[in-house]
């Protein structure tokens, strides 16, 4: 028989790491995020945005409903007869005006863009974030959204920093749609990168504390930990893919990444940026990440172009 102070000693553990769990799981999926009207301010103080251009740029703020019952907002940039649009996502706790830098960029090779707002930041709905479960499925109503507008044969591309990148490279495995994609300082498996952040900010390696928070996160929202892993299936994957890093990220260790890139089979290319931290390789070397990106999607152009001859 067991003592009742052994008894009492392994129910108040057990109600404790509940608690921990539920508290843990919340803090997780609801991080603080920076105000929408925030991170515009930011972006001019940084140099991001340069509030004139914005002001006076051609745009167009989109509402589309998501697969989950809330609002996807975005904000359109078109450019005069475009075929070719590429949409970009952002890093968590921000919103789209993170990715207005980009915008020059692509319109001066003939890109509509697309800027998101991810579920749960900025003016989009959603009560949390996913990490890139329901992220994906977003871009992909926005591709769908881009196929009725312009047509079937739009050529779309993604780029993502962070968050984005994990999302964007979660969809590029499941939709032939994207034609490329740039993923920007990407997780490779989400549960690997609790374990490695546990580790680092808090001092811990009690990783069943880990599986615990994922018992909670899957009995109250379906999915779990290991669900976001956009190493998984890589190398199956056609789509063409350019994997960039700085070299100084503390947050997202570099060699996944590396790994990533190691892991992708067929047309690939890699972009470590020095000196650059965590999602901050375009303000780094905006002249270097502008070279790579154009001859990433010269090389695309070409690609496309020698499967058509092909088909012929």
């Amino acid at each position: 028989m067991i003592p009742q102070w052994l008894l009492y000693s392994i129910m108040t553990c057990i109600s404790a790491c509940v608690v921990f769990a539920f508290i843990a799981s919340w803090l997780l999926l609801s991080p603080r995020r920076v105000s929408y009207e925030k991170t515009f301010k930011i972006g001019i103080q940084r140099g991001e945005i340069d509030e004139r251009a914005f002001n006076s740029i051609k745009k167009e703020e989109l509402f589309i409903p998501s697969y989950y019952g809330y609002k996807l907002h975005g904000m359109f940039f078109p450019v005069e007869n475009g075929k070719k649009v590429v949409i970009i996502a952002h890093g968590i706790t921000w919103s789209l005006f993170g990715s207005f830098k980009y915008v020059k960029m692509f319109q001066k090779r003939g890109f509509h863009v697309l800027l998101c707002d991810h579920r749960y930041h900025g003016l989009s709905g959603g009560k949390y974030t996913s990490y890139g479960f329901y992220e994906k499925d977003d871009l992909k109503a926005w591709i769908d959204y881009l196929e009725k507008r312009f047509g079937g044969n739009t050529f779309i591309g993604l780029l993502g920093e962070s968050l984005g990148a994990a999302s964007a490279l979660e969809l590029s495995k499941r939709d032939r749609r994207v034609k490329f994609c740039i993923a920007d300082c990407s997780f490779s498996d989400f549960q690997s990168l609790l374990r490695i952040r546990l580790k680092m900010d808090f001092k811990l390696g009690i990783y069943p504390l880990i599986d615990f928070v994922n018992f909670i996160v899957k009995l109250k929202h379906g999915w779990s930990f290991p669900d976001i892993s956009p190493i998984k299936g890589l190398e199956k994957t056609k789509t063409p893919i350019l994997f960039i890093h700085g070299k100084e990220d503390t947050f997202i260790p570099l060699d996944m990444t590396l790994e990533m890139f190691r892991r992708k089979a067929g047309t690939k290319k890699l972009y470590l940026v020095p000196k650059a931290g965590h999602a901050e390789a375009f303000n780094t070397d905006p002249a270097g990440y502008e070279k790579k990106v154009i001859e990433f999607i010269q090389m695309i152009d070409q690609f496309v172009s020698s499967e058509k001859m092909k088909s012929y």
